[in-house]
């Protein structure tokens, strides 16, 4: 049950980057009329056509820096590969080598089969 917790919350942590940008863009398509009349930057310029453009860009622009933040936190963080034990040491007292060489045997056999090589039979 721990494990299943855990598991669950680093897959919401991971898509919640993911989908916070398809979150951005679903609240600004559901509340665009909202968005133009009360959040909208440029509502003093009606020539440059916004309709709430700015607001939606705006918000992506912090959602990207709090993506790259948190990338950088994340390359700051080594995960050690191999730890060496600390204890080890080789001395050559201990190292076995030696020098006669394994019997080869040859387990290879093969007798070729001629009848299968014949002209076909009319």
């Amino acid at each position: 049950m721990k494990y299943k917790l855990i598991s669950l919350m680093l897959i919401m942590a991971l898509s919640f980057q993911c989908l916070i940008k398809i979150g951005l863009i679903s609240y600004y398509s559901l509340n665009i009329e909202y968005i133009i009349k009360e959040l909208c930057e440029n509502k003093d310029k009606p020539e440059l056509n916004c309709k709430g453009k700015c607001y939606l860009k705006k918000k992506m622009g912090e959602a990207d820096k709090a993506e790259k933040q948190s990338a950088e936190i994340f390359k700051q963080i080594e995960f050690p590969v191999f730890i060496p034990h600390s204890n080890l040491s080789l001395n050559a007292e201990y190292i076995l080598i030696e020098n006669s060489s394994p019997e080869l045997k040859n387990l290879y056999s093969h007798t070729p089969n001629f009848n299968i090589f014949h002209p076909p039979l009319t």
